[in-house]
C-alpha cells in the first residue's frame, strides 16, 4: 500500500474487481437476486471515501424509509466490520468518516419520495440509486442534474437492480438496448448472477432457493440475471400517494420468514369498500423477537388484529407473549385460490413507497400448463407480501362480509 492509503479487508469477486476502475459517468448493474450488486457498490464508496476522500456521496432509494433498512445499515455493517470509526446523524442519516489521508467524508442517505428536494442538496460528488427499478426516467433525470457540480475526482452515479423489463422498462431501453448502437454512450454496463456472489455461505444458501424457483420468467430474471417481462399478472392494484382520511379500520398482515425469505410485515387501511396497503417490513434474518421489537416501534396497539400464517403457531406464541393480538389465518383445501379470488373481487391500492409489495406484483402470476395456458394455480415465488395480505384481508374482511351476507363474484385466471 502507498502512504496515506488505509489497508481494508474487503471481499470482492473477480467478476465486479474490475468496476472499481470505472470511472464512466454511469456504472449500471443489473443482476440477479444474491449476486452481489449492491454490496460491491457499498465496498465501491467506501474505498473511493477511504483513498481520495472529500466526498459527499448520496444514496438513494425511492422511499427515504426504505433507505435507511437497506443500504444505510450495509454500509454501517460494512464500516464496522473494517473497524472504521464514524459519527452517524441518525436527524439527517448522515454517515461521516475521515479518509487515510484526514479528508472528511460524507454519505447521505435519502429517498426521492418529493423529487424536488434533491435540488437542494449541494456538494454531492456521486450517487448510487439502490433498487433503480422503483425509479421513474423523470427521477433518474433530477438525480443526474444534481450531481453537476466540479469535484476533485470523477462524478459516477452507479444503478444497482434486477432486470425487470416491466418495472422499468426505460432501464432498458436507455442502457441494454436490443441495438447496441442505442446504448448511452456515458454508461458502463454489468450483469451478474448468484455465482458472482464472493461470499460461499451466502452464494450456497441463495443458489438452492433460486434453482428452484418454478416459472421461467422469474427464473430467468432472479437466477440468471436476464432481462424479462413478467406476463400474467394475478393482481393488477393500482399505485396511489396516500391514505383517504378517516379510515373506518386498520388490519395488519404478517407472513414468517427468517433465512432466504424475508418476514413481511403489511397495515391494510379500509375505507367503506377500498383497501390501502401499506409496507412496514420487509427484511431477512429477522428473530421473532427482532419482529415484535420492530412492531412495537411501528404503535401498534395491544388489541389491534394481525393475521399470520396458521403453520407458524409457535412464532404466533411468542408474538403474542410481546403484546400483540395475532390470529391465525385459517387455511385449508384450495385456500390459496380463494383468498386470491377474494382479493381480485376487492377494490385494493397499493401505497406508494411500499415498494416490495409492487415487485411482488410483477411476477405474481399463474402457473402454464403445457400449452402455456394458465391453471388456477400462483407460481409460489416471491410472494411473502402478497400472503400477508391475504392472510388478512381474506380472513377478516372475507369474515365481515359473510356475517352481512354479502356475495362476491369469483374471478378466474385470464
Amino acid at each position: 500500500m502507498t502512504d496515506n492509503v488505509r489497508e481494508i479487508d474487503l471481499h470482492i469477486s473477480a467478476s465486479f474487481y474490475p468496476l472499481l476502475d470505472v470511472q464512466d459517468r454511469y456504472l449500471v448493474m443489473a443482476g440477479g437476486r444474491g449476486s452481489g450488486k449492491s454490496e460491491f457498490a457499498a465496498r465501491k464508496l467506501l474505498i473511493r471515501c477511504l483513498n481520495e476522500g472529500g466526498h459527499r456521496f448520496l444514496v438513494l432509494r425511492k422511499v427515504r424509509k426504505t433507505a435507511h433498512e437497506s443500504t444505510l445499515r450495509v454500509m454501517r455493517t460494512l464500516l464496522v466490520e473494517q473497524g472504521i470509526e464514524y459519527q452517524h446523524d441518525k436527524t439527517h442519516q448522515i454517515l461521516s468518516f475521515p479518509s487515510s489521508a484526514g479528508l472528511p467524508n460524507e454519505i447521505l442517505f435519502d429517498g426521492l419520495d418529493e423529487p424536488e428536494k434533491i435540488k437542494s442538496i449541494k456538494g454531492l460528488t456521486g450517487v448510487w440509486i439502490e433498487e433503480a427499478t422503483e425509479f421513474t426516467e423523470r427521477d433518474f433525470l433530477e438525480v443526474d442534474l444534481a450531481l453537476r457540480e466540479q469535484c476533485e475526482h470523477y462524478k459516477q452515479i452507479m444503478l444497482t437492480f434486477n432486470p425487470d423489463e416491466s418495472l422499468a422498462p426505460w432501464l432498458k431501453k436507455r442502457f441494454f438496448p436490443d441495438d447496441p448502437k442505442d446504448k448511452d454512450a456515458r454508461a458502463y454496463t454489468h450483469g451478474s448472477t448468484i455465482e458472482d456472489n464472493p461470499i460461499d455461505a451466502m452464494r450456497l444458501e441463495y443458489l438452492a432457493a433460486l434453482d428452484a424457483i418454478p416459472d421461467e420468467t422469474a427464473k430467468l430474471i432472479y437466477r440468471f440475471g436476464i432481462w424479462a417481462a413478467p406476463k400474467g399478472q394475478i393482481y393488477k392494484w393500482s399505485v396511489v400517494a396516500r391514505v383517504p382520511p378517516n379510515c373506518d379500520e386498520i388490519i395488519y398482515g404478517l407472513d414468517f420468514g427468517y433465512s432466504v425469505n424475508p418476514s413481511a410485515l403489511v397495515r391494510i387501511h379500509r375505507k367503506a369498500d377500498e383497501l390501502y396497503v401499506e409496507e412496514l417490513i420487509y427484511e431477512n434474518k429477522l428473530t421473532n423477537q427482532d419482529l415484535g421489537m420492530k412492531m412495537r416501534n411501528l404503535d401498534i396497539r395491544p388489541l389491534d388484529y394481525v393475521y399470520a400464517d396458521s403453520a407458524e403457531p409457535k412464532s404466533i406464541d411468542e408474538i403474542n407473549s410481546m403484546g400483540f393480538n395475532v390470529l391465525p389465518a385459517p387455511k385449508g383445501a384450495d385456500s390459496v385460490r380463494a383468498g386470491i379470488d377474494f382479493l381480485r373481487s376487492q377494490k385494493i391500492f397499493v401505497l406508494e413507497g411500499s415498494s416490495n409489495v409492487i415487485k411482488e406484483l410483477s411476477t405474481y402470476k399463474w402457473k402454464v400448463d403445457k400449452n402455456d395456458d394458465p391453471i388456477p394455480e400462483p407460481v409460489k415465488f416471491n410472494d411473502h407480501s402478497l400472503d400477508a395480505i391475504r392472510y388478512a384481508i381474506f380472513t377478516h374482511i372475507k369474515a365481515a362480509a359473510t356475517y352481512l351476507g354479502m356475495t362476491f363474484k369469483s374471478v378466474y385466471p385470464d
